[in-house]
């Protein structure tokens, strides 16, 4: 059967509610630019073999990012628990039901361990839409390291979509076709792999996808 994988932070749920407990103080952008940092720190932790847990890298991310904004440290335990529960993007769970409804498989790969991606599934009311799902955690390095994607199913016969670029150019580089979802990055940079389809949303992505196969 075939499958597509999904980046689950930022992809299939949205970092914008990290910014919540601030509110209107909250910059532009602050969810998806804590997101952004705390995965340069797991990068720079896999190229040096450290590995530290991901919510450890976003609490470091989540402090700084406040602070250069100005805001009050405050909100950062609410930030961090709100992390736990990000919501669904508005169109997730029918593009799921879109691919099952296909006769496709949907596997899940994060940078979160495991459980936390299940716990995170399940509360963002996707889990019951979602085969299979691997945790970074299970190799002690985080994405785009080759071994990360090397956890899911074989690159042969699937599809990689995320909603980051170097998640694409990562996933594109470990054999899998790909689809970039331009709703937080916006434009791809030059050196980044040109993913098979680019869309604004996930619903158009896979409606791309199946179209395809």
């Amino acid at each position: 059967m075939a499958t597509v994988v999904f980046d689950l932070n930022g992809t299939l749920t949205d970092a914008a509610a990290l910014a919540l407990p601030w509110g209107d103080a909250a910059p532009p952008r602050f969810g998806p630019e804590v997101l952004d940092e705390a995965t340069a720190m797991s990068m720079v932790d896999t190229l040096t073999g450290t590995f530290r847990r991901f919510p450890d890298l976003l609490r470091g991310a989540l402090v700084r990012r406040a602070t250069l904004a100005g805001l009050g440290l405050d909100g950062i335990d609410a930030a961090m628990q709100q992390a736990t529960t990000l919501p669904a993007r508005p169109d997730a769970a029918q593009a799921l039901d879109h691919l099952r409804g296909a006769g496709y498989a949907v596997a899940v790969l994060t940078n979160s361990a495991a459980v936390a991606g299940r716990h995170t599934l399940d509360a963002a009311g996707l889990l019951v839409r979602v085969d299979r799902i691997d945790g970074a955690d299970a190799v002690r390095a985080y994405k785009p390291d080759p071994r990360v994607y090397a956890l899911t199913v074989a690159p042969e016969d699937a599809w990689f979509v995320a909603a980051h670029w170097w998640d694409v150019t990562g996933a594109s580089r470990a054999g899998f076709r790909t689809s970039w979802i331009g709703v937080d990055d916006v434009a791809l940079p030059e050196t980044a792999a040109v993913p098979e389809i680019a869309a604004p949303d996930l619903l158009t992505a896979v409606h791309e996808i199946t179209a395809r196969s």
